[in-house]
């Protein structure tokens, strides 16, 4: 009896695994990707194979044990860590800052983009900006035998994308497009960040605009939901732009109230308003972040999609830093929110806004840990310790700040930068 029970049991985990197994393994058969910057592993200031490989849909989908294909960039624009240890040298740089693609796929899976938005998923495709936008043309006609005149008809006005759209979907058609091909059964579908980020970009709020963000949030979810093929998926918040190490506090020698506030890292002084959020917009812009993030967490509830909560996350980065150790017990620190200097580690690249390899590794473990508490999976997590230690700018940090405020060089480039943005 006490052998038949025994049996019994064990069967019944047999057949309890191969359920858990054949339910991950169904819904990571084809994982699709809408995306941005985040997501298509933007670096410094370009997009390369390098570090579209460490990207964090790469990383949790190979964890899962799936996998996603994807034009692979070689630029535009240049890898400032590169540039900074003196590995890439005035033809690299050349090639880099013309861009193009190292290799390409007929029908990406991954279809992410450095700079979009939920509106450029719909509209922006590999040939066209605004694949909705139209302009009046004369359509030229014989209204009689001899009377050639014409009419004014609504034709497409197909302006030409931005490179990172042109190299990375080609002619494959706009984000919303390729997954409605696509078809995927797992969706990564976090394109948020965007609607808010421009704020701390260019210092002002002209680019916040709410009706536009849930209208096309919502378009997007719609259509994905009509797709029919999607069994799961995962989205996540957008943290507090105001707190990027992209942008740092400035007062105003003359106690200006519109002068003091937050400026670009690179500027070593302020001579307009349009140059620092203030705290007024620092207010409006933390109430636009809770409108969006509550939209996002709505809709992937909606879609029954597995959350995390990116805010919350670096929110603790940022006061409390995240603990980095090796089995063995060693361990460099606590990595902070900023990209890495000398003896502090941390997860941000150059640019103060986007994660680097380490970065990415820390992003996509608590994907995981949100995918597999939603759906009961299993999904091994990635080994922080080994991300942060064959990160080359974590190993071998660049005090970017330093090299624009000491060296003549970069306090050059700092007075460029000033000048034209």
């Amino acid at each position: 009896m006490k052998t038949k029970l025994i049996l019994t049991f064990l069967l019944f985990l047999a057949s309890a695994f191969s359920v858990f197994s054949q339910s991950q393994g169904v819904m990571f058969q084809k994982p699709g990707v809408i995306g941005d910057s985040l997501s298509q592993g933007f670096f410094g200031a370009t997009v390369e194979k390098k570090t579209q490989n460490w990207a964090y849909p790469v990383l949790v989908t190979k964890q899962a044990g799936g996998s996603i294909s994807y034009n692979e960039l070689k630029g535009p624009y240049v890898n400032l860590e590169d540039i900074l240890n003196g590995d890439c040298g005035p033809i690299c740089i050349a090639s880099a800052i013309i861009g193009g693609n190292a290799s390409t796929v007929s029908l990406p899976t991954h279809a992410g983009i450095t700079g979009a938005d939920y509106t450029n998923v719909l509209r922006t495709s590999g040939k066209c900006e605004d694949i909705t936008a139209t302009k009046l043309v004369r359509d030229w006609y014989w209204k009689t035998w001899y009377w050639y005149t014409y009419r004014w008809v609504e034709a497409q006005d197909c302006q030409e994308p931005d490179k990172f759209h042109k190299y990375g979907l080609r002619n494959s058609g706009t984000q919303m497009e390729i997954m409605e091909k696509v078809k995927p059964t797992f969706l990564f579908g976090s394109v948020g960040a965007n609607h808010v980020l421009c704020t701390a970009l260019s210092t002002s709020l002209d680019c916040l605009d709410e009706t536009r963000y849930k209208r096309d949030v919502r378009e997007v979810m719609r259509r994905m939901a009509a797709i029919g093929t999607i069994k799961g998926g995962v989205i996540f918040t957008v943290p507090n732009v105001t707190s990027i190490a992209y942008l740092e506090s400035y007062k105003d020698p003359n106690n200006r109230a519109d002068y003091t506030g937050l400026k670009a890292f690179y500027r070593n002084s302020v001579s307009s308003p349009s140059h620092v959020l203030d705290a007024n917009e620092v207010a409006k812009i933390t109430n636009f972040l809770t409108m969006v993030n509550n939209e996002l967490k709505a809709q992937a509830a909606a879609m029954n999609f597995a959350l995390t909560d990116a805010k919350v996350l670096f929110d603790d980065i940022r006061e409390n830093g995240r603990l980095i150790q090796s089995p063995l017990g060693y361990s460099p620190g606590f990595a902070k929110a900023n990209w890495p200097l000398p003896n502090q580690p941390g997860l941000f690249g150059l640019d103060g806004v986007h994660p680097n390899m380490y970065g990415h590794a820390v992003m996509a473990n608590e994907l995981i840990d949100a995918i597999n508490a939603k759906y009961g999976f299993n999904i091994p997590k990635i080994n922080e310790y080994n991300a942060w230690y064959n990160d080359s700018l974590n190993r071998n940090p660049i005090d970017l700040k330093r090299f624009l405020t000491e060296n003549i060089i970069g306090q050059f480039i700092s007075w460029v930068i000033g000048i034209f943005t």
